[in-house]
């Protein structure tokens, strides 16, 4: 997946207007959106993954995602 999927993912569950994204963290509703919806692109692979559940910002998502070679840089 590339980030800017990533980052549409993201903006489809936060209710603010973002200056900037990576600076930016969610409530526990937001997050298990945001982790259902890429369970859905990639089945047994999120919840599998230390610590998702703990990532509740962009920044450390998206590090953590990048890591796991989830998602690509665009």
């Amino acid at each position: 997946m590339k980030e800017s999927e990533f980052k549409k993912i993201v903006l489809k569950y936060i209710e603010k207007k973002v200056k900037d994204l990576k600076k930016i963290e969610w409530d526990s509703l937001a997050h298990l959106s945001i982790l259902m919806d890429l369970e859905k692109k990639f089945p047994n692979k999120i919840t599998s993954i230390k610590k998702v559940s703990e990532a509740n910002s962009y920044k450390s998502l998206l590090q953590l995602l990048k890591k796991k070679n989830i998602i690509n840089s665009d």
